[in-house]
C-alpha cells in the first residue's frame, strides 16, 4: 500500500489533537487528504449536487451523522472503495445502494459510544422525574419549595429497542426497582428475561410507562414510529426521552402533544434534521418547561473524542489496503467489494 497513493475525503474536519492523529495516520498509509467544512448550522450541511463533485475522485470517504449518500452520490465516485462513519448510525447512507456499487461501509459501534449514550438516557429520566429543569429555573427566581418530582421507583419503563443501548439502559435501572418492558422484533423472549426485560408490543408499551425511551435505529419500516397515534396511547403523566434518532419521532405530533397537556414532558438529544430550525414549536419558550433539549451529544466524552476517530480512521486505512475492517455494516459487499481490487 505504501507504492499506491489514495485520496480521502473528511467531510467533517476533527480539530485538536485528535485530528492531528487521524490526518498522520492517513498521510503515513499514502493518502491524501481533502478537508470539507466544519458543520456548525443547518447551514453548512452539503446538498447532493455539492457531494457528487466532492467526491468524484475519491477512493475513501470518513463521514459523520450530517450527510446524506444517496445511490447517485455514491455513483458519482467510480473509485470510492469505502465510506467509514463515525458513530453507530448508518441511516443517512443507502446501505443497499452501497453494496450493490461494491463500497464497503462501516461504522465504530465501540462501548465507549453506547455506554455513554445509555448512561445519558437515565441521565434524561432522572432530570425528568426529578423536575430538574423546572426546580433550576424556581430556584434562581427565589421560589423556595415549589417543584414536587416523582419517585423512579415502581414506575415502567419501556424501552423501544433492545440492542447494546437498550439492554444497558436496563441494566443501570435495576437499582431504581423499576418495571422494565421493552418493544424490539428482534429480540428473542429468552434473552429479554435475561435482561429482567419483558418483551411487549408497541402499543402496550406506550399505554403502560411512565417512561418511553427509544434505542433504536431508524429504517424505512420505522421512520416516525412514534406519531399521533403512539402519543395518544401515552400517559399524561409520563416523559419521552429520545438519545437514538430524531427520525424515529413525528416531532410536530409530539409538539402537539406537549402543547395540550397529554404528555408530561419530552427530553431531546436527536432532532430530525439536525439541528432543528429556531421555529421548531419544540424548542419555544411555551414547552421550555416541558422540554429538555440537548444537542446531539449524548455519546460525547474525553474518551469518546480520543478514540472513536481513530477507529474510523483505522476501518478506512485497513479498506484502503483491501482488508476487512473490524466494523462493517454491510458484509454482503465482500463478494463484489472493490477493496478486493484496491490493494
Amino acid at each position: 500500500m505504501a507504492n499506491k497513493s489514495f485520496k480521502v475525503l473528511i467531510t467533517e474536519p476533527v480539530g485538536g489533537e485528535t485530528g492531528a492523529r487521524m490526518e498522520a495516520a492517513l498521510r503515513d498509509a499514502g493518502c491524501e487528504i481533502v478537508l470539507g467544512r466544519p458543520f456548525t448550522d443547518a447551514a453548512s450541511v452539503y446538498a447532493e449536487d455539492e457531494l457528487k463533485t466532492m467526491v468524484r475522485d475519491m477512493d475513501a470517504l470518513l463521514v459523520s451523522s450530517r450527510e446524506l449518500f444517496t445511490r447517485a452520490v455514491m455513483m458519482a465516485a467510480p473509485r470510492l472503495v469505502t465510506i467509514a462513519k463515525l458513530g453507530i448510525g448508518v441511516e443517512r447512507i443507502d446501505v443497499r445502494a452501497a453494496t450493490d456499487l461494491g463500497i464497503l461501509v462501516s461504522n465504530t459501534p465501540i462501548p465507549e459510544n453506547y455506554l455513554a449514550v445509555a448512561e445519558y438516557a437515565v441521565a434524561f429520566m432522572l432530570a425528568m422525574a426529578k423536575q430538574l429543569k423546572p426546580g433550576d429555573r424556581q430556584g434562581r427566581a427565589g421560589r423556595w419549595r415549589s417543584i414536587v418530582g416523582t419517585f423512579m421507583r415502581g414506575k415502567t419503563v419501556g424501552l423501544v429497542g433492545l440492542g447494546r443501548i437498550g439492554s444497558r439502559v436496563a441494566s443501570l435501572l435495576k437499582p431504581f426497582e423499576v418495571r422494565l418492558i421493552a418493544f424490539d422484533p428482534f429480540v428473542e423472549p429468552a434473552r429479554a428475561a435475561e435482561a429482567g426485560v419483558e418483551l411487549v408490543s408497541l402499543d402496550r408499551l406506550m399505554a403502560e410507562s411512565d417512561f418511553v425511551s427509544l434505542h433504536a435505529v431508524v429504517t424505512a419500516e420505522n421512520r416516525n414510529l412514534i406519531g399521533a397515534r403512539e402519543l395518544a396511547m401515552m400517559k399524561p403523566t409520563a416523559y419521552l426521552i429520545n438519545t437514538a434518532r430524531g427520525a424515529l419521532i413525528d416531532e410536530s405530533a409530539l409538539a402537539a402533544a406537549l402543547d395540550q397537556g397529554r404528555l408530561a414532558g419530552a427530553a431531546l438529544d436527536v432532532f430530525e434534521p439536525e439541528p432543528p430550525a429556531q421555529s421548531s414549536p419544540l424548542l419555544s419558550e411555551q414547552l421550555a418547561m416541558r422540554t429538555l433539549i440537548t444537542p446531539h451529544v449524548a455519546g460525547m466524552s474525553p474518551e469518546l473524542i480520543a478514540k472513536m476517530p481513530m477507529v474510523q480512521t483505522e476501518n478506512c486505512i485497513r479498506a484502503l489496503r483491501g482488508e476487512r475492517p473490524e466494523y462493517v455494516v454491510n458484509p454482503d459487499v465482500m463478494a463484489r467489494w472493490r477493496g478486493n481490487r484496491a490493494s
